[in-house]
């Protein structure tokens, strides 16, 4: 099968028209994800190609000409998730100049129409297109009778009797409730990055730990140790991880220190995806390296006994 991640408009099959989902699609939430579905299941039954269309970076932080929204997923993770659908194409669309002063109708004709030769467009019932935001999903559908495709609004999904979005997302995850971010999500919340060296601390005191770089404009859970599961080499692994800046050791950058359990194997340099399941404290300042082992041999203990639960066993298989 041809890839489903073409960085050439012109490599995508537009010859009987797309079925093309639009949004920023931050987090690949529960919200995302039905409306994700739904053009996957309209397209196949009206013989189209389904597509997601999206932007590599977030527009906010384009127009602010800084980081204002911190991103939840990755380019790399939306890949990998979609990847899993029967989606036929994702196409990441880069955010710039050009596109932030493009009119709505400009939008829908040189982007839809001639790109794409949209037949049919899927959006969210918050969804704003065009420059400043001027489109919405009412005028998206004038603008489809003009131009000769279908338009279907997706319904909010709810949770606990909250909209699912992006911005509840964040603030759970901010907060460090990554239980109600996955529940929101629809899978626990992940930070990927390459392993790097670090002071080697953790293996003077026999806790070795993997120490990740995440992109700067990836949100961060705050400050604390978590029970998280480790991704090595396509195998899942149970882990403790500490995202903070250590303050018994007086780092100054935040920092992702994972330490997985019962594992030794060299793997610096490696790309590897942590996904936070559970808060277990908030970090600490020790009085010294010798009390933070024993409250790391405490955390490690508690871990184990978390991850002995049945709904946890043989989870090395990703």
């Amino acid at each position: 099968m041809e890839s489903i991640f073409p960085k050439d408009k012109n490599k995508i099959d537009t010859s009987k028209g797309t079925g093309v989902a639009l949004g920023n699609f931050d987090g690949l939430h529960r919200g995302h994800m039905a409306l994700i579905h739904k053009v996957i299941a309209m397209s196949k039954d009206k013989g189209l190609k389904s597509m997601v269309c999206t932007f590599s970076n977030h527009p906010e932080n384009v127009i602010k000409g800084k980081v204002i929204t911190p991103l939840i997923m990755s380019n790399e993770m939306k890949k990998k998730t979609l990847q899993k659908s029967e989606l036929d194409y994702l196409y990441f669309e880069n955010f710039d100049e050009r596109l932030m002063k493009m009119s709505a109708e400009d939008f829908v004709k040189h982007i839809l129409v001639q790109s794409f030769n949209v037949k049919l467009a899927v959006v969210g019932f918050h969804y704003h297109f065009g420059y400043k935001g001027t489109g919405d999903a009412e005028s998206l559908k004038v603008l489809g009778k003009k131009y000769g495709f279908e338009v279907q609004v997706v319904d909010p999904v709810k949770l606990e009797g909250t909209i699912v979005s992006s911005t509840m997302i964040r603030k759970l995850i901010g907060m460090g409730d990554m239980q109600k971010a996955s529940l929101f999500m629809g899978r626990a919340y992940a930070v990927g990055g390459k392993v790097v060296k670090g002071k080697k601390l953790g293996r003077e005191i026999g806790f070795p730990t993997m120490n990740l770089i995440a992109e700067d404009v990836m949100l961060l859970p705050s400050n604390g140790v978590y029970l998280t599961e480790t991704v090595i080499n396509n195998r899942c692994y149970h882990s403790i991880t500490n995202v903070g800046r250590n303050p018994t050791v007086g780092d100054k950058e935040t920092r992702i220190e994972t330490h997985v359990l019962n594992f030794r194997e060299d793997s610096y340099d490696q790309e590897v995806e942590v996904r936070f399941i559970k808060k277990m404290r908030d970090e600490k300042k020790f009085a010294d390296v010798q009390e933070l082992a024993r409250q790391i041999s405490l955390d490690v203990q508690y871990a184990n006994e978390y991850f002995g639960k049945s709904i946890y066993n043989s989870t090395n298989i990703c």
